[in-house]
């Protein structure tokens, strides 16, 4: 029954993120997007805005020559996180939150590129590029994982050096 719902659990985050991803890229194309009087809405001073982009490449818009097979790349993470996660006889609640947070911001960034043919992002802090909640769930779900993966890692070490 755990593994069910672990399950339940993946599904449910990877689907919570896809929404809010998505509802949040249609709110700010509305709002500040290219048939907006205006793009940008500052937050606070130079340091946090609102500012719609279209991103059309990869990271931070880099490898923008190979945007056609980022959704490729993206469905292959998908599928990849998948079979891993289903490989895992007990993968704890982090790795498994962790999980669903990349592969929903790998799915968000995927159904923009295949809709629209690029990624809308609109979070800009100082001078990163802009950014998108979906980037957010990938960066912050990859750091748990390593997070999880490295303290297990030296769990099972220290079990061993007993």
């Amino acid at each position: 029954m755990a593994a069910r719902s672990g399950t339940r659990l993946l599904v449910a985050s990877a689907v919570a993120i896809v929404c809010v991803d998505q509802i949040t890229k249609a709110f700010v194309a509305a709002a500040l997007g290219p048939t907006a009087p205006v793009s940008h809405l500052d937050l606070i001073g130079d340091w946090l805005a609102i500012e719609y982009a279209e991103n059309r490449g990869a990271a931070f818009g880099l490898f923008g020559n190979i945007s056609s097979i980022l959704p490729i790349i993206g469905i292959a993470l998908v599928v990849g996180l998948l079979i891993h996660y289903a490989s895992d006889a007990s993968p704890s609640i982090v790795e498994t939150l962790a999980m669903g947070a990349v592969i929903g911001g790998a799915i968000g960034n995927v159904v923009d590129r295949l809709r629209l043919g690029y990624v809308v992002d609109f979070i800009a802090v100082g001078p990163w590029p802009n950014f998108n909640v979906a980037d957010s769930a990938v960066t912050v779900g990859v750091l748990l994982l390593v997070w999880s993966w490295v303290r297990v890692d030296r769990r099972h070490e220290s079990a061993r050096t007993r």
